[in-house]
């Protein structure tokens, strides 16, 4: 969801817009030209916004795709300039970088950074395909190769403004909810990578639906979920998918299938690709919140794993009682790093780094209240010895505004975490910050902040302090 929602931001940090505003999602594949250990190729989807004439700007989520490197994630931000050769292609130079791991394939810090240079042509209606070269680099990895890049966009519209304001748009893409949830893998006597019965995954995640018009009846939606308790410390997964529903509102029935990458831990998910189909039922509770039931049959295409995924979602909707692009949602977006300093059984037993692990931080706000709001957060390492490790935060914070200009918020969350040799008890964690923040702007403000971070499951494990520096922009969508 955050790799969305940043594309949705990035408008806000150049002026406030008054109509709906174009943003590009990108597939992306890597093909390596040299063996790199278990890793042959990365696939990615990157959520783009031009920022200037011919310059964009935006998040990129990589995964494993080829090989047998399952659960393979590294996540970070993407700049890239076109130039125009005629009235279909663009010339196209960029760079990436970002951190992340896993599947045992980063040993180090993992920090990773790609350059490309490829040609985009306009396909047909608001789709266009790119071929290219890339140079990928993994710090801590035996990846260091050049790449074969291929390129499938689309180009579409989100109904937002930029900055806290209220008057709406009339057109655009919507975000429809916001959905945490809770599922369990139910695995079908599938075998580990080192060879023993893979038991029950308990895990946590949210979920972001989008749809054509506010009151459109089916939706596409985004998914994020990570091991909390259970056989599956270190795994997550994301997928894409589409939702069929009986009706928009009221208690409904729907089907959905979904396809994305997952893996991580010792859940054997071969080269990451993971295919869903499930259905289930929507209950409403109070307007604009529903709480829905479901099942799912989950299977790695080339890896060992099936199962079925019972689950529960809380489903806070938008926009559905009212007048079309009539309801303004206000959010906020901070980008930036995150420092853990470790405590005694930090890492795992036979883990001898001592460094104290620097993550790449994004976080989305959604205001439920004056200054109350609800947060998601995600972490993916880029130094410290910690490749792999990798954080997934729910919770709510509360603004304190001092004047004009400075402002202090604090935060409670709950989430998953793991891998990288953090000891983190099967990944259930518990975080807390105080962040000071100064107002640039009216749209982009400075943030510094302290916290405490520290496993909920078993004695001893990773308790770190954290400090944070970032900045935030705020945005409104209409539904």
């Amino acid at each position: 969801m955050k790799t969305i929602l940043t594309a949705l931001t990035l408008g806000c940090l150049i002026g406030t817009q008054a109509q709906s505003a174009p943003m590009e999602y990108r597939y992306g594949f890597d093909v390596f030209a040299k063996s790199q250990g278990t890793l042959d190729a990365f696939h990615s989807i990157t959520a783009f916004q031009e920022i200037r004439p011919g310059l964009h700007f935006g998040q990129t989520l990589y995964s494993a795709a080829a090989g047998d490197a399952g659960g393979l994630f590294v996540g970070g931000f993407e700049l890239a300039k076109r130039w125009r050769i005629d009235n279909k292609t663009e010339l196209e130079l960029g760079g990436f970088i970002g951190g992340g791991g896993g599947a045992a394939l980063v040993g180090g810090d993992g920090l990773m950074t790609r350059a490309h240079i490829s040609l985009r042509r306009h396909l047909f209606g608001n789709v266009s395909g790119s071929l290219g070269v890339s140079y990928v680099n993994v710090s801590g990895a035996p990846i260091s190769t050049p790449a074969l890049s291929f390129g499938l966009s689309r180009d579409t519209n989100a109904a937002y403004m930029g900055g806290h304001v209220n008057s709406g748009v009339s057109d655009g893409r919507v975000l429809r909810a916001v959905k945490p949830l809770v599922k369990q893998f139910h695995p079908s006597s599938n075998l580990t990578r080192s060879g023993r019965a893979l038991g029950t995954m308990s895990l946590v995640g949210i979920e972001a639906t989008f749809a054509a018009s506010p009151m459109a009846r089916n939706e596409t939606f985004i998914q994020s979920t990570g091991a909390m308790a259970g056989d599956g410390e270190g795994y997550a997964d994301i997928q894409f998918g589409y939702r069929w529903k009986t009706s928009s509102t009221g208690l409904r029935a729907f089907a959905e299938v979904a396809a994305g990458f997952g893996g991580g831990g010792d859940v054997d998910t071969g080269g990451g690709f993971i295919a869903t189909v499930g259905a289930g039922v929507a209950v409403p509770l109070l307007r604009g919140l529903d709480l829905e039931f479901g099942a799912q049959a989950t299977t790695a295409l080339d890896g060992d794993l099936t199962a079925i995924v019972p689950y529960v979602r809380t489903s806070l909707s938008f926009g559905q009682k009212n007048r079309p692009y009539d309801n303004p949602q206000h959010w906020q977006l901070s980008m930036g790093v995150t420092s853990q300093s470790p405590n005694t059984g930090y890492r795992k037993p036979g883990v001898t780094a001592t460094a104290s692990p620097l993550l790449i931080e994004s976080s989305v706000d959604l205001f439920v209240g004056k200054h109350l709001y609800l947060t998601g957060n995600a972490q993916t390492v880029a130094g410290g010895h910690a490749g792999g490790y990798a954080i997934g935060l729910m919770g709510m914070g509360y603004e304190f505004p001092l004047n004009d200009r400075w402002t202090v918020s604090v935060e409670g969350m709950l989430g998953a975490a793991g891998g990288g040799g953090i000891q983190t008890n099967g990944g259930l964690v518990a975080a807390a910050k105080l962040e000071l923040d100064y107002a640039v702007n009216d749209k982009l403000a400075i943030s510094a902040g302290i916290g405490k971070m520290q496993t909920l499951r078993g004695t001893g494990g990773a308790k770190p302090m954290t400090f944070h520096l970032g900045l935030k922009t705020r945005f409104t969508t209409f539904h």
